[in-house]
């Protein structure tokens, strides 16, 4: 059978062999927001002979050194990136015990880790990351083609790349098992690791719809105390970073993660100003504590989102509005345990504007930062921003006609879509 360049674009914009009828809200052929002002087709111009049926890894790495030629890559299993466990990359002069023991502050102090085993830890780290790191080329949609179709144990990495489109996919327990020590982060120090489950660095033309993203069964909140902090052996679930640009993250869920989502990764780095143009909207964070998202530098539409948490303890913030920022955030939802005051729902971490309208907690009607000003006397946040999104793109379309239902519509159309 030929294929028609209708029927490409429409594998390329449909979940294949499981578009379901009853979706909610089914996703528009072309992604709205910042990605739809950058064109992003991803695979759709793909010929007949680059559609690939990925049942295992051998499958997808045969897919992708296709290389930037349009393909369409549909996932029908969940894929383990890192097989065979922390054994199967420690290097033989690294130990745990060991680490802690020559490491701990009350001998060693606050330098950083050097010698025989910090380079070790090294080695092992990367034997881990030339496995567990699944590099996606342009042009490409990757999409998954059956239920639970995705990638655990590892990260996909979309760097130096343009137009991906990243569909109906679950991303889970992206696991470093070799976490660096950074004994001056924070002044008390931290446990920091490298992969996230879906990582954009100069990335730009991205769409990522109908993903779903966790940590699997081994949250960070259930790993031990050592060298006096709980370690941390994942980072984010999704983080947009190095300049990328014109990005669209809808119809997703993030579940029960610390750092969730970073929009630019340094207060240095001054080239990501004018790029980090991102429009998140109908997606659900539940449980996540924190950095959903926290933006530098970007010009970034939270729109239409679901920020939701059973405990207390699982809220943190939802909006980090960190240095240069321009964070525009309007209809979102949060139903939060009672005590977590509107105030709590940003954090400022540098930033100096922040716009918000028609966002509700817990059902009431919501002024965030009318909030957050009473409740910050003498810090500076204000409502002058130099964009608007009704300026770059058509962003009627991205708010609620029904707003009593909003949270009910994005609890049943986050995720992967099935039949």
């Amino acid at each position: 059978m030929t294929l028609t360049r209708r029927d490409l674009l429409a594998l390329a914009s449909l979940p294949a062999l499981s578009a379901c009828a009853s979706t909610p809200h089914p996703t528009p052929e072309a992604p709205l927001g910042w990605a739809g002002v950058g064109a992003t087709t991803g695979g759709a111009r793909a010929i007949p002979e680059h559609i690939f049926d990925v049942h295992d890894r051998a499958g997808l790495d045969a897919a992708l050194r296709l290389g930037d030629k349009p393909k369409i890559i549909r996932v029908h299993a969940f894929i383990d990136l890192c097989p065979g466990g922390v054994e199967a990359f420690r290097d033989p002069a690294f130990d745990f015990d060991a680490f802690d023991r020559a490491f701990d502050p009350a001998t060693w102090g606050r330098d950083d880790p050097k010698g025989a085993l910090e380079d070790a830890r090294k080695r092992s780290a990367r034997r881990q990351a030339e496995i567990s790191v699944v590099r996606l080329p342009s042009n490409t949609t990757l999409i998954g083609a059956a239920p639970g179709a995705g990638f655990e144990h590892g990260m996909v990495l979309l760097d130096k790349v343009s137009n991906i489109v990243v569909r109906d996919l679950r991303f889970s327990d992206a696991y470093d098992h070799f976490p660096e020590w950074q004994p001056r982060d924070n002044d008390h120090g931290e446990w920091n690791s490298e992969y996230d489950g879906l990582s954009l660095r100069t990335a730009d033309r991205v769409w990522v719809d109908h993903c779903h993203f966790d940590d699997g069964r081994r949250p960070d909140k259930l790993e031990p105390i050592r060298l006096g902090q709980r370690v941390q052996h994942h980072d984010g679930l999704l983080d947009i970073t190095n300049q990328s640009d014109l990005v669209t993250v809808s119809w997703c869920r993030f579940q029960a993660h610390d750092k969730t989502m970073l929009i630019g990764s340094g207060d240095g780095k001054t080239n990501d100003e004018g790029r980090l143009r991102v429009t998140l909207h109908h997606n659900h964070f539940h449980a996540c504590k924190e950095r959903t998202p926290r933006v530098r530098f970007g010009r970034v539409h939270v729109v239409s989102n679901l920020f939701s948490a059973d405990k207390v303890e699982d809220f943190g913030y939802s909006l980090g509005v960190g240095i240069r920022s321009r964070l525009y955030s309007e209809h979102n939802r949060w139903e939060l345990p009672a005590g977590i005051t509107p105030d709590r729902l940003i954090r400022r971490l540098k930033g100096t504007a922040f716009v918000d309208q028609n966002s509700r907690l817990n059902g009431q009607p919501v002024d965030i930062l009318a909030a957050w000003q009473a409740a910050h006397p003498g810090e500076t946040l204000d409502a002058e921003l130099d964009w608007r999104p009704d300026e770059s793109y058509d962003a009627v379309p991205l708010r609620p006609t029904q707003s009593d239902q909003l949270a009910e519509q994005i609890r049943a159309g986050v995720g992967p879509r099935r039949g």
